[in-house]
């Protein structure tokens, strides 16, 4: 998991994750968490979609629940959905551009809501 990106929620000044992985690529979207071991509090896995719409996840080979947030081009929270579980697949209601994967809970305990914005932002 990278280390060079941190999320922070604009809205309300919390960071949402301190170590932040990007999914940017064809094979990095794909594989995502697949046959991780666990997903600690304070990561989180960044996705960038080719086309902005109705995005999905896959969690078949996951071996834990996590939270998704779907952002829009802008950056805000268009969509959220906590506690997925292994072997589902989600597909969003909303058109997003990105999709921030979190450990489970980690949405309720941080109190992101829809129309929050968020910040990926460099570490130094």
């Amino acid at each position: 998991m990278g280390a060079d990106f941190r999320l922070v929620d604009e809205t309300t000044g919390v960071t949402i994750a301190r170590r932040v992985g990007l999914a940017d690529g064809f094979f990095s979207r794909f594989k995502g968490l697949m046959l991780r071991r666990n997903f600690l509090p304070g990561e989180a896995l960044f996705f960038t979609f080719r086309r902005t719409g109705r995005n999905s996840v896959h969690m078949f080979f996951v071996r834990f629940p996590i939270d998704l947030i779907y952002l829009g081009p802008d950056f805000r929270v268009v969509e959220i959905r906590t506690s997925l579980k292994p072997w589902r697949f989600h597909r969003s209601k909303a058109i997003s551009s990105h999709l921030i994967e979190l450990p489970a809970g980690t949405v309720d305990r941080l109190k992101v809501k829809l129309g929050d914005t968020i910040r990926l932002e460099k570490r130094f």
